[in-house]
């Protein structure tokens, strides 16, 4: 596992803390939910990265799944090529297709994320509007 991978895992307990945290704050009160978007906004730029990190992931199997698939074509013997080359590459589109669930995945998250916190955001302004003095009835 390398330095970069390493950092994921730990941006991810990292995540999983922040959400945590953000969901002992009460949504009904102006301040919790200043605090609730302050932890949620830390943690979404967290998920931004590990989409990013899953992402790259995924184009990096799908690249050596085309090399694999190239160069076992090109130099396999006489008769099926293709066949050869697509048993070659069986484990890689395995790979693939695990590495492509997870980028979907982490992208849902960031983009949940990213609506939640728009939702927090209008509810803060709306409740900061209307205990401030700019309620419906102009009191």
């Amino acid at each position: 596992m390398d330095n970069r991978e390493e950092q994921i895992i730990q941006y991810a307990k990292e995540i999983r803390v922040l959400r945590n945290a953000a969901d002992e704050y009460d949504d009904s009160s102006p301040g919790g939910l200043v605090f609730k978007i302050q932890l949620l906004t830390q943690a979404h730029v967290l998920m931004g990265r590990v989409s990013a990190f899953k992402d790259g992931e995924y184009k990096r199997i799908y690249s050596l799944r085309k090399r694999v698939y190239a160069e076992t074509k090109r130099d396999a013997a006489r008769g099926d090529k293709t066949n050869a080359a697509e048993l070659a590459v069986l484990k890689h589109r395995d790979m693939e297709a695990e590495a492509y669930e997870k980028m979907h995945l982490w992208r849902n998250e960031f983009a949940s994320l990213t609506e939640h916190l728009h939702e927090l955001r209008l509810r803060l302004r709306v409740d900061l509007n209307t205990h401030i003095g700019g309620g419906q009835d102009g009191l």
